[in-house]
C-alpha cells in the first residue's frame, strides 16, 4: 500500500511553483506575496494538524551513528525532524508576512515595488532564498512523511543528503527572517 500522507503537501508545492514564477512578474508581484503568506500559513497549519494526528513524533528522527574509537564510545544521536520543521515553517511565515505587509505598503505608495538599488537586491535574495528554503522544507516534509513510517534502513549518502538539508532548513529561514525585518524597516521611512 502506498502512503499518501504527503500529497497534500504535493499540492501545495505545485500552488508554491505557480506563485514562485508570478513573484518575479512587476504586476503580479504584490498579489504574489499576500498569497504565498496565505499558503505558507497552510501549510504551517497542515503540518500542526498532522502532528496532532502522528503517534510516532519520537521515532521521525534522523539516527546519526557513531562507531566506537580509541578516543570515543559508540554513540547515536537523534535528531528529530519536527525540531527542523516547525521553526522553519514558522519562521518563513513571519518573514512571508513582513514582506506582504511591506509589498502592499508600497504598492499603495507608489502603485508598484519601489525600492532603492540596495534593498531591491535584498528583496531579490530573499525571493530566491525563500524559494530554495521552501524546498528544502518540502523534502524535510517529504522525508517526514514517507521515509520514517517504514523501518527499512537508509544509507550513508541519503543521511548526509538530510544532513546538509536540515542545515540549510536551519540557516536559510533564518537569513530570510532577517532580511524581512530588515526590509520591513522601509515601511517607517514611506509613513514618515
Amino acid at each position: 500500500m502506498y502512503n499518501t500522507s504527503f500529497i497534500k503537501y504535493f499540492y501545495l508545492l505545485i500552488v508554491f511553483s505557480i506563485l514562485f514564477v508570478t513573484m518575479y512578474n512587476n504586476v503580479s508581484d504584490t498579489t504574489s506575496f499576500g498569497f504565498i503568506t496565505g499558503i505558507q500559513a497552510l501549510y504551517l497549519v497542515i503540518f500542526i494538524f498532522q502532528l496532532f494526528q502522528d503517534n510516532n513524533i519520537t521515532s521521525r528522527a534522523l539516527i546519526m551513528d557513531f562507531p566506537k574509537t580509541k578516543f570515543s564510545a559508540d554513540e547515536k544521536i537523534y535528531i528529530p525532524l519536527v525540531w527542523v520543521i516547525l521553526p522553519g515553517l514558522v519562521m518563513q511565515l513571519i518573514s512571508s508576512i513582513n514582506i506582504s505587509i511591506l509589498s502592499s505598503r508600497l504598492q499603495e505608495k507608489y502603485g508598484k515595488i519601489k525600492l532603492p538599488r540596495n534593498q531591491q537586491w535584498n528583496l531579490n535574495n530573499y525571493k530566491w532564498m525563500f524559494i530554495i528554503a521552501t524546498f528544502t522544507l518540502m523534502f524535510l516534509t517529504y522525508s517526514y512523511c514517507v521515509d520514517f513510517g517504514t523501518n527499512t534502513p537508509m544509507s550513508g549518502g541519503y543521511k548526509t543528503f538530510l544532513l546538509i538539508m536540515f542545515f540549510s532548513s536551519i540557516l536559510i529561514p533564518v537569513f530570510n527572517l532577517v532580511n524581512s525585518n530588515r526590509l520591513s524597516k522601509i515601511i517607517f521611512s514611506i509613513t514618515q
